[in-house]
């Protein structure tokens, strides 16, 4: 008999899923079920998001988000075997109180992405807790290893409790869907723009303020919380904070020169932040240029894809910016390399064969 997985996440997973059915998302937003489904050897079932938003309203007087989701799957208990969260803490605070004093016993996987010690405090109490937490999960998979190598050394875990429980993976893009849609390059010559496209920690602002002296044209796409504050934008920068499915992105996409992801965050938040739009990058075959994130898997000047930038650094946007441009040699390689990384280092099987095993090995030792 082969594990039962239920899917929660932070956001509406029947809705990523129907998306991918109706060919307007890849599979990669489903997290891996998709790519499980085509192996055969694991059920994952998509839970549904929401339905008592009232409860919803109540966790947040407690500190419990989706509080609704998480009383949801304690009366379903009997529908599955294993509970997966890509979002971890997010969704499953309550959940993971129960299972630390014995009241849930299903096994529960998370993927890391963030980073797990919540913020600045150093109190030594808040720290056990947040080590407590940790390892409360059945199975951790980290997104960066750089990520991984942080929290075993901020929280103290022994060798013997990480190496039982945490392992490593790189969410990929979906290589199916892409060569569907995305894969036909076009020429430097009929590319017209820059793009970027994002919400989660972006530094918009000094993105325009790099343009502003340059005669490039920038199209943004973000959401209605994430629009740049910028009053005076310059006349070649175009803000679209439309809600906007991926797949309409796509012609933008294929036309862009380059793909750019302005970050800002403080230190102690340093994750996987800009992991989604890498994902585009070598899905379109693109160069990128992004602010430096020494928390991501993929180095990607090492792997020759792109530039990175200091945190709030007009003139070295600038530079870069320059360089892709007006040196059509470089971005024909950036794109090479870009579409070599994605059949080899980073896309949906790859990860979906790391997810299985963990899952087959959380099932064989529940079960033993």
């Amino acid at each position: 008999m082969k594990p039962r997985v239920l899917l929660i996440n932070n956001y509406s997973m029947d809705r990523a899923y129907s998306l991918w059915e109706k060919g307007q998302s890849g599979s990669h937003h489903v997290w891996g079920k998709v790519e499980l489904d085509q192996r055969g050897k694991v059920e994952m079932i998509v839970f549904p998001h929401e339905k008592y938003k009232f409860l919803n309203k109540i966790g947040k007087l407690f500190g419990i988000g989706h509080l609704d989701q998480q009383i949801r799957v304690l009366l379903n208990l009997n529908s599955f075997d294993i509970l997966y969260s890509p979002y971890s803490k997010s969704n499953t605070k309550l959940l993971l109180i129960l299972k630390a004093i014995g009241l849930f016993r299903k096994p529960m996987v998370v993927t890391i992405h963030q980073p797990f010690w919540m913020g600045k405090n150093e109190n030594k109490i808040f720290r056990w807790y947040a080590k407590k937490y940790i390892l409360t999960y059945d199975a951790s998979i980290f997104l960066s290893k750089p990520l991984l190598d942080k929290t075993i050394k901020r929280l103290k875990i022994p060798d013997k409790s990480s190496k039982g429980k945490f392992s490593l993976a790189q969410w990929g893009p979906d290589i199916t869907y892409y060569e569907r849609y995305c894969l036909k390059r076009k020429p430097f010559e009929e590319c017209e723009f820059f793009i970027s496209a994002g919400h989660t920690d972006r530094d918009f602002e000094t993105l325009i303020e790099a343009f502003r002296s340059l005669d490039y044209k920038l199209k943004i796409f973000c959401t209605p919380k994430s629009i740049p504050k910028t009053v005076d934008l310059p006349p070649n920068v175009e803000v679209n904070s439309q809600v906007l499915t991926f797949h309409d992105l796509i012609p933008f996409y294929q036309r862009s020169l380059a793909i750019l992801i302005p970050l800002k965050y403080p230190h102690f938040k340093e994750g996987c932040q800009g992991m989604t739009s890498i994902q585009d990058v070598v899905s379109f075959g693109k160069p990128m240029i992004m602010t430096r994130n020494p928390c991501l898997n993929l180095n990607v000047e090492k792997e020759g894809i792109g530039y990175t930038v200091a945190m709030y650094d007009i003139e070295g946007w600038k530079e870069k910016l320059k360089i892709l441009k007006e040196n059509r040699d470089i971005w024909n390689e950036m794109g090479k390399n870009s579409q070599l990384t994605f059949k080899q280092k980073f896309n949906s099987e790859i990860f979906a064969s790391h997810l299985e095993k963990i899952f087959l090995s959380t099932y064989k030792n529940k079960k033993g």
